[in-house]
């Protein structure tokens, strides 16, 4: 049995009914994709590119034609999107089904004042916007609705918990789900970073900031980009010093006991001129190269893979993630490029 094949049987047999308003497609969609029966009560505003891209796997049953209350029958779970509406009736239709997994995902953390909640201000918001970029520039934000992409799994997720917690005790329950707080938990370490140190993140561009230096993150290659930084491990910096001098273009780095020095200490300016041997290096070579040995020598270094080509990777394709629709010429055309310093265009 395929991957794909395994995951569509996952969920197979349960009812799912959505109320989408931008939160909860994408989660009802995964669910979809694994399977489950899944009817789409309420769109709010639909888009062409919303509908294929987020709405695929679903079948559409507008409210107005079946009453929801005749959709619940039977139901094993109700993604409920509150983004703009408060729907208080659903709570009630909703806990007359005692086995009813109820996921209500909402801009704000519930009990919070209503606030204008769109992809930009949860971004913004979750301090996403606050990292991403230069300094010397303004925010920038995430290709894509990217904000309700991840209250969407954060939606999948809450189901599936429930799912499992019905299974265990006989009884659905209410999960209330925060777009605000699904975002920022993507939001690496300056959440987490804030709350132990008191220390708000700046933005740094293309650096790793540790002790008295920065470091590169994204590099050049000869077909693209990789990302990698001199950190303190000796035996990573060995692996990749070791390859650059069989080919005889190590330099200084060459003559280094890595063990004897912390790269978050030294010099920028000795940072510099170190990293300007890495990057011809990595120059003469392409993401394969590159990558396979990484792989090999464990040198910490991953290929940036172009957007073009994401539909197409072998681990894409076996799990069948990715279908054609009208629009897919939005992602394989010149639209998304990769800039220099790592930013999607």
């Amino acid at each position: 049995m395929s991957d794909q094949t395994q995951a569509t049987a996952l969920l197979s047999g349960l009812k799912v009914v959505v109320l989408a308003d931008r939160l909860v497609d994408f989660g009802g969609e995964m669910l979809a994709r694994l399977g489950a029966d899944v009817t789409l009560a309420d769109t709010g505003e639909v888009t062409e590119i919303r509908q294929a891209a987020w709405h695929g796997g679903m079948r559409s049953s507008p409210a107005s034609s079946i009453p929801l209350a005749e959709l619940l029958a039977g139901a094993d779970v109700l993604l409920d999107d509150r983004r703009r509406n408060p729907r208080p009736e659903v709570d009630a239709l909703a806990a007359s089904h005692p086995q009813l997994v109820h996921v209500v995902a909402t801009a704000w953390p519930e009990g919070q004042p209503p606030r204008p909640a769109t992809d930009l201000t949860l971004m913004a918001q979750s301090g996403l916007m606050h990292v991403i970029g230069t300094a010397e520039d303004p925010p920038l934000r995430l290709p894509g609705e990217q904000a309700y992409a991840l209250t969407g799994i954060q939606v999948a997720t809450a189901a599936l918990m429930g799912l499992r917690a019905r299974a265990r005790t006989g009884r659905g329950q209410r999960i209330p789900v925060s777009a605000l707080q699904s975002v920022t938990l993507a939001n690496y370490r300056e959440a987490v970073m804030y709350e132990w140190t008191g220390r708000i993140g700046r933005r740094v561009g293309n650096k790793l900031v540790r002790g008295a230096s920065g470091v590169r993150q994204v590099w050049p290659c000869a077909d693209g980009y990789v990302t990698w930084s001199m950190i303190d491990n000796p035996g990573m910096m060995r692996a990749v010093v070791r390859v650059m001098d069989e080919e005889g273009c190590a330099g200084e780095l060459a003559g280094i006991v890595w063990e004897d020095i912390l790269v978050a200490d030294t010099d920028q300016q000795i940072i510099d001129r170190w990293q300007d041997i890495v990057g011809a290096f990595f120059a003469r070579h392409t993401r394969a190269e590159l990558g396979d040995w990484s792989l090999k020598l464990g040198w910490g270094l991953s290929p940036i893979t172009k957007l073009a080509e994401v539909p197409d990777s072998p681990q894409m394709q076996a799990r069948g993630i990715f279908v054609d629709t009208p629009q897919s010429k939005l992602t394989r055309g010149p639209l998304f490029a990769v800039h220099p310093e790592g930013q999607s265009a």
